[in-house]
């Protein structure tokens, strides 16, 4: 089943942790949400407020990956934690919002493995992510996969293959899912929406 992104280790050795900043000046989302969000969704700006970016298989420039919100809840006024936000909820005045928005975090993500598989071979590759997935509301999890069969050096393309995130390191062949390694190429605070290009 797929979860999206799942953060592993920071390849430079740093601390894997979300970040919102402080005050007004963090993450939001805006007070009616626009979409839904799930652990492990891709994110960017808008309007300078935190949307869903996977509408496309290469989304453009990520500023990171949800990890969920805080909010208000505007019936009851509550403040409520979650992992997931159902579309079109609103909340009393904008979401805090969690992002793991470090361009130097190694994250897992399941490939779809369908027509070409990801192969040892194709290690330091890009690859496109299924676009629109749908994510789970009993799980809070994201629906993102990895599109294996767009491996490529495409330098726009948003996610690098760093190995198999399998328990015996393998690749599987076309036909069966597997969980790999990844970075997210095109990210906001990296090179942006250009990206590197990937190695043959």
């Amino acid at each position: 089943m797929a979860y999206g992104l799942k953060p592993v280790k920071h390849a430079k050795g740093g601390i894997v942790r979300t970040n919102n900043f402080s005050g007004v000046n963090g993450y939001r989302i805006a007070a009616t949400a626009p979409s839904a969000f799930f652990e492990g969704d891709l994110v960017t700006f808008s309007g300078g407020n935190i949307v869903t970016d996977m509408g496309a298989a290469s989304p453009g420039a990520v500023v990171g990956v949800f990890w969920g919100a805080e909010y208000v809840d505007n019936a009851s006024g509550e403040v409520k934690f979650v992992r997931s936000i159902p579309a079109s909820t609103v909340a009393k005045d904008k979401y805090k919002v969690y992002v793991y928005d470090d361009p130097d975090i190694i994250f897992q993500i399941e490939a779809d493995q369908d027509t070409t598989a990801i192969a040892a071979a194709d290690v330091g590759k890009n690859v496109q992510i299924v676009a629109s997935p749908t994510g789970s509301a009993i799980t809070h999890k994201s629906g993102l996969v990895a599109d294996s069969s767009t491996k490529n050096t495409t330098n726009t393309f948003p996610l690098t293959v760093l190995g198999s995130a399998e328990l015996d390191d393998s690749f599987t062949s076309a036909g069966t899912s597997m969980d790999i390694l990844v970075k997210i190429n095109t990210h906001q605070f990296g090179l942006g929406a250009t990206g590197v290009t990937g190695i043959a």
